[in-house]
C-alpha cells in the first residue's frame, strides 16, 4: 500500500511525498518531517492519504505558539 504525505501552508500545498510503506511508518515520517518542513517552507499541517482509496487516514496541524504578554 502506498500513502501520499502532503504538507500545507494554510490552504496551499507546500510539499508532497509518496511513501510506499506501511501506515505506521508513513505517519511517523509525516510527524517527524513537519517541523523540518515548517522551517524550510512554512508548512503548518500535514496529512497522509491512502493512494488506493483517496481516504485521508491522518492529519496533524501545528498550533501557533502563544505569545507571552
Amino acid at each position: 500500500m502506498a500513502y501520499k504525505i502532503t504538507f500545507r501552508k494554510g490552504k496551499r500545498v507546500s510539499a508532497t511525498k509518496l511513501w510506499p510503506c506501511d501506515l505506521e511508518a508513513a505517519i511517523a515520517h509525516a510527524r517527524a518531517q513537519l517541523p523540518l518542513q515548517r522551517d524550510q517552507s512554512g508548512a503548518t499541517s500535514v496529512s497522509v492519504t491512502c493512494e488506493r482509496t483517496g481516504d485521508v487516514v491522518f492529519t496533524c496541524t501545528e498550533q501557533p505558539e502563544s505569545l507571552g504578554v
